[in-house]
């Protein structure tokens, strides 16, 4: 705001004459355009010149390495599902019973049939080593279309009527030190007397080795031999038992 003079012309005077007189006015300055902008307005207008003008950040690339990791990972875990797959389907041919097979029987070529099977079968017999089950005894009774296993046959013939499994335990020098199953035994027994005496007896019946093992003490073998059970009396009731191999006759 500011005081300016001016000069007016005022009506006549009493005597007719124009006066003109110097009149001060208070004049308001009008604001101009610069002041009417608000203080903070120029810099505004700069902060969006220079947004507007700053460089846009640019897409950050995509790593190769981890890329080619998550190939490999998608890719190896599509293998194990196709190899899975195609483990579940996979079959495997076995030897089935093509009949049924009684216990103690002897198996024969007819007895057997070849069958494909999918899932667990380590157990059984494959188709390949079918010929070794000929000749075997089964253990039961074994029902058609049953997969055979080496469990349910056995080499060696079921024991007859009057037969018993012997057992014993030797030490060494009562054993020969190479005898296997299938060996044919004659036992010795020796008795005591009243007298403290003692009296070896070569027993008249023949035997025939059903198993040997090692004793748990890891000096005596325990040897169990198939024989009449007279034989097994006349063992329990020795003082000392020996074996001695003999020919198959």
């Amino acid at each position: 705001m500011h005081t300016s003079s001016m000069m007016r012309r005022v009506g006549p005077s009493p005597g007719g004459a124009t006066t003109e007189v110097f009149v001060a006015e208070r004049i308001e300055a009008m604001p101009t355009r610069a002041a009417r902008r608000p203080q903070g307005a120029r810099s505004g207008a700069a902060g969006r010149v220079s947004r507007a003008t700053a460089p846009t950040p640019r897409s950050r690339p995509l790593r190769v390495p981890e890329l080619v990791v998550g190939v490999v990972l998608v890719a190896g875990c599509a293998l194990l599902a196709v190899m899975f797959s195609s483990r579940s389907n996979a079959t495997t041919t076995v030897v089935v019973a093509s009949r049924s097979v009684a216990r103690g029987s002897a198996i024969v070529a007819g007895d057997l049939k070849g069958a494909e099977m999918a899932g667990a079968t380590t157990a059984m017999v494959r188709g390949r080593n079918a010929v070794d089950l000929i000749g075997q005894i089964a253990l039961v009774d074994i029902a058609a279309d049953s997969p055979l296993t080496q469990s349910l046959v056995t080499a060696a013939r079921p024991l007859l009527n009057g037969e018993a499994l012997t057992s014993m335990a030797l030490a060494p020098g009562q054993v020969p030190p190479d005898l296997a199953p299938n060996d044919h035994v004659r036992v010795v027994v020796t008795s005591v007397g009243v007298a403290g005496e003692t009296q070896a007896t070569l027993l008249d019946e023949q035997a025939i080795v059903w198993s040997v093992s090692l004793a748990p003490d890891g000096t005596s073998t325990i040897v169990t031999v198939r024989g009449p059970i007279s034989l097994s009396s006349a063992v329990a009731s020795a003082a000392k038992v020996q074996l001695a191999r003999v020919g198959d006759h």
